[in-house]
């Protein structure tokens, strides 16, 4: 039953019915969460698939909790630079932008540049363009004062720094809405 439910689900998400793959995987969602517990890797995808169906259908407030829940146990189990954490990452930020916090978003962006940073150099400087765009009234240099951020260590303070200087230095802060094919998800493309 829930295999077939899964593949339902996916099968709506993949054709664009994002209200109702939203629907199908929140129940799934609740039904593995009582019967294989909050950590089960089947739960964890299917809060996974809520996310993105969030995203999808632009329902910010709704993702916000879920992307907390989620980037936690993602970090717990998976580490920071591993791409299912990146990608909520990715989500969480883009949802507090739309939510107007845009200080939460800033350290997100850069706690996970920090973890790609030896990776992906290039999709770390993507979020720390999006970090430089969102900044509003904060320097994100700033964040970089201290080795830690949050309390997790910043392995590449120095570089971070340079390369968000050189952001601020050449981006003026912006809303989204202003450059929406610059600023995506995935940062700033350009």
């Amino acid at each position: 039953m829930l295999a077939e439910m899964q593949q339902d689900a996916e099968s709506l998400y993949a054709a664009g019915e994002y209200d109702h793959a939203l629907a199908e995987f929140s129940v799934l969602r609740e039904m593995r969460s009582r019967r294989e517990g909050p950590y089960s890797v089947s739960y964890l995808a299917n809060v996974h698939d809520c996310v993105r169906c969030m995203s999808a259908l632009e329902l910010w407030a709704d993702s916000n909790p879920l992307c907390h829940e989620l980037y936690g146990k993602y970090v717990h189990t998976h580490g920071r630079g591993e791409a299912d954490t990146v990608d909520v990452a990715k989500h969480w930020a883009w949802a507090l932008v739309h939510l107007s916090d845009y200080a939460r978003a800033l350290r997100l962006y850069v706690l996970t540049a920090d973890a790609l940073w030896d990776t992906d150099p290039a999709q770390a400087r993507r979020l720390l363009g999006a970090a430089a765009v969102h900044r509003r009234d904060t320097d994100p240099t700033t964040l970089l004062a201290d080795d830690r951020l949050d309390g997790v260590p910043i392995h590449h303070a120095g570089a971070l720094g340079s390369t968000l200087a050189e952001f601020i230095s050449t981006t003026p802060p912006a809303d989204v809405a202003q450059l929406p094919e610059r600023v995506t998800i995935d940062g700033l493309l350009h």
